[in-house]
């Protein structure tokens, strides 16, 4: 988060954020590497249709919420190492703001890992 607050307007993203990652990359909304983890999340929540009432999909491979937990299983070092995991859109807008942005709740809705009745989010 401090990262964040002292970024230099006048300096280059690349070198002023090259220590704020956890890993180099991430996954883009095409991956589909995650069909073990959504198979378990939708046997965990009670099925497809269950997960789809509570986040409103069922569970897809390029979610959030799957690409974390195939994170957190394959890579659990990585994991660790995270203070904070951003969808692209929060993660700019954190960087205009200065200070961490909170996922919209449309981009949530397609993470799997938000209530959107009750605007809760999953753990």
């Amino acid at each position: 988060g401090q990262t964040l607050g002292r970024l230099d307007p006048t300096q280059p993203l690349r070198p002023q954020l090259a220590q704020a990652f956890a890993r180099p990359d991430s996954p883009i909304w095409m991956d589909a590497s995650t069909q073990r983890q959504c198979q378990q999340l939708e046997a965990a929540v009670g099925g497809p249709e269950r997960l789809a009432a509570v986040t409103g999909s069922r569970a897809y491979e390029r979610f959030t919420g799957n690409q974390i937990a195939k994170v957190l299983s394959e890579e659990p070092e990585v994991y660790r190492r995270c203070e904070r995991i951003s969808v692209v859109s929060s993660f700019l807008a954190s960087l205009w703001l200065g200070s961490y942005s909170p996922i919209d709740v449309g981009d949530g809705s397609g993470m799997n890992l938000l209530d959107i009745r009750a605007k809760h989010w999953w753990e």
